[in-house]
């Protein structure tokens, strides 16, 4: 069974669902030592503490639910201090499903990553599960809480000291040191000789910062790791890699490293963060995510803001034990994008970036970034919450199919037909086209693109994508045309370089962009495939412009990204999004679709080997389209004496290209078209 198909919320209760016995009702008089210390050793008091124990090792079956002896724990004897007051914890769904996500990763060896949204509690409830739990109850038991700022190992000590002092005596355990980084379990008595020697566990919870020392850790056995707010460890992946050791026992891994981030605290750091997410299982992590839908209203809720509305839709079709701790997630969703769409009217873009910050509803908006980098976040933001509130997004996939004779050889000049794909369907071989802004029939260099291509098919380095976008140039046509702006891209990695080649081939014809294809020759070997495959005269020729003085470049097609020419392209990108932000539609809430916004949120011009790749390809659109001295030309009346009709979504060479560089064979558009 995968962590997927283990949380199952909503999780409706039956009749006498009772996760908090001791919360509740309180520890019986009878075997109550704080009040009378004459119950110790007692039969009741004896038989009362064997059975706590044991449901706290085990576990125990409420209302037809099972909850692990760790969540046990946490329910009846943590005690916090708030700015409400003391108090315990309040029994919701999430929490119930983040203590089973701990259980998973420690009985299969693996790590845990949580990026959040702010006040879900899981930080204070991962402490008294993980290290508090494993340090009072499993004799040997070593525990790391790490973070990249002082003050949040400075607020677990005070937190673990608060909680520990209103335990009763019976859970409570002596300790030989408790000091600003180390709490050890244990006591001293004096032996035969009248000399001191320590007794006990010798259980050790160390706390450190490793803000600027990723190898705080080094050298210790672990049982577990807790990492707060990975987002502003600057070194996390140094910290991870020089800790993973201290997790394993031999080669096998016997402990687990859970990681959490909040949304907003996610900037100097947010780079490892998203790494380690988007590739968790190289990194030996399972997934959880908890948007701000979670622990927002919910059932039974002792904080009246949390509570489900009256008029809640849950309320229609279950009976009130049924829903303790059930969250009403739809409805959250509803209130925090209306309160946006609120901010947005008001241009108050501080508050809705902060909101961003603090209620993120999905994996992008937690990894977004809500401060400057190369381009106008706020821009950017605001544009993708006018995607967000679409029904349906501006775009539909397509699959892309060359055109053949009666023979089923691909004609020649090639044409291609683009064939929308359904719903149910997926694919590694996905082209996103705007509605409506499929090719112009009758014009030549109405369209340009950009490639950030690869020549292997696997990277144990890279899990970068292969990304390509269509620019329809300014123009003058009407009719509610764009003008300068993406119209189709492809954002894909199949297992085989060769289809993601092929489909950026059919996308060039699709789009008529005869000598307007222009990529990153880096990764080159597109090249040879375009000429191989009768595509050489899509390619564009190296960009001139774009080569800083006195530099030698022996490449006759492409550009090469430099420091130069890559400050150049970000120049472009940056004017471009100011004057084109709002016709810019490429955005998906996943990571399976084109995530253009997502991309330039994220972009650094300094980064090597980001997966930033639909924005490169984007910005070498852009190099294209101004280097370019000729407008888009209408040869509409050329078109008439074509001797055959295209079907719709259908696009071939046009009547000028049979020409195109005739003294050189390899734009003979042979290749491909002669099979």
């Amino acid at each position: 069974m995968s962590l997927e198909q283990l949380l199952k919320s909503p999780t409706f209760k039956g009749k006498g669902f009772n996760p908090m016995p001791i919360a509740r009702g309180g520890i019986p008089k009878e075997a109550d030592s704080r009040r009378d210390k004459r119950v110790i050793g007692t039969p009741m008091w004896q038989a009362f503490w064997e059975e706590q124990l044991h449901y706290i090792h085990h576990g125990i079956q409420t209302g037809g639910l099972y909850l692990p002896g760790r969540f046990y724990w946490y329910m009846n004897y943590k005690v916090m201090s708030t700015i409400k007051g003391v108090t315990t914890p309040d029994y919701v769904d999430l929490h119930l499903d983040f203590a089973n996500a701990v259980e998973f990763v420690k009985s299969n060896g693996k790590n845990l990553i949580v990026p959040k949204g702010r006040r879900k509690g899981v930080s204070e409830e991962a402490h008294t599960i993980i290290p508090d739990y494993g340090w009072r109850f499993f004799p040997g038991y070593k525990g790391g809480i790490a973070s990249g700022k002082k003050d949040y190992v400075d607020d677990f000590l005070a937190k673990w000291k608060f909680g520990d002092s209103k335990l009763p005596p019976e859970l409570r355990l002596k300790k030989l040191k408790s000091n600003d980084d180390e709490i050890i379990a244990g006591f001293k008595i004096k032996d035969e000789s009248g000399d001191y020697v320590e007794k006990g566990t010798m259980n050790t919870l160390y706390a450190r910062t490793a803000h600027t020392n990723p190898g705080i850790f080094k050298g210790l056995y672990l049982n577990d790791i807790i990492c707060e707010e990975v987002g502003e460890f600057e070194k996390f992946l140094e910290f991870f890699s020089a800790s993973k050791d201290c997790l394993k026992s031999g080669n096998k891994q016997v402990g687990s490293m859970i990681c959490f981030g909040t949304g907003g605290n996610i900037e100097k750091g947010s780079k490892d963060f998203k790494k380690v997410w988007e590739h968790a299982s190289d990194f030996n992590f399972e997934k959880f995510l908890i948007p701000a839908t979670r622990f927002y209203y919910y059932g039974g809720a002792k904080e009246p803001e949390r509570r489900l509305p009256d008029d809640s839709e849950l309320y229609l079709t279950h009976k009130p034990y049924e829903l303790i701790g059930v969250e009403d997630t739809a409805r959250a969703e509803a209130d925090i994008k209306a309160n946006r769409e609120k901010l947005l009217k008001a241009r108050d873009l501080k508050a809705y970036n902060e909101d961003l910050q603090n209620n993120p509803l999905n994996e992008k908006e937690i990894f977004k970034k809500t401060v400057v980098n190369n381009f106008p976040i706020d821009k950017l933001n605001e544009q993708d919450f006018r995607i967000s509130a679409l029904t349906h997004p501006k775009f539909s996939r397509y699959r892309m199919e060359w055109i053949k004779d009666d023979k089923g050889m691909i004609k020649s000049p090639l044409q291609v037909k683009a064939v929308p794909l359904k719903d149910h369907e997926d694919s590694d071989e996905i082209v996103y086209i705007i509605d409506g802004e499929h090719p112009r029939r009758g014009f030549s260099n109405l369209y340009c693109s950009g490639i950030d291509g690869y020549d292997i098919d696997t990277s144990k380095t890279s899990k970068s994508l292969g990304a390509m976008c269509v620019l329809i140039r300014e123009n003058s046509i009407g009719s509610g045309t764009l003008s300068k702006v993406p119209v189709a891209v492809i954002r894909t990695r199949p297992k085989r370089k060769e289809m993601f080649y092929q489909l950026c081939l059919q996308l060039s014809v699709y789009y008529n962009m005869v000598g307007n294809v222009l990529g990153d020759v880096a990764s080159g070997v597109i090249i040879n495939y375009f000429k191989e495959n009768g595509g050489a005269k899509f390619l564009a020729v190296r960009p001139k412009a774009f080569e800083s003085e006195g530099s030698e470049q022996a490449h006759d097609f492409w550009v090469r990204l430099t420091g130069f020419s890559k400050g150049r392209m970000v120049a472009l990108m940056q004017t471009h999004i100011e004057d084109h932000i709002q016709d810019i539609w490429f955005n998906s809430p996943n990571d399976k679709g084109p995530a253009l916004l997502n991309e330039l949120g994220n972009y650094d011009e300094f980064e090597i080997n980001s997966d930033n790749d639909l924005a490169d390809a984007y910005g070498i659109a852009l190099m294209q389209d101004v280097s370019m001295d000729i407008r888009p030309r209408d040869n509409s009346a050329e078109d008439n004496d074509k001797t055959y009709d295209l079907p719709d979504y259908v696009m071939g060479g046009s009547a000028d290209d049979a020409d195109y560089d005739a003294e050189n064979p390899e734009f003979d558009g042979g290749g491909l078209g002669r099979r």
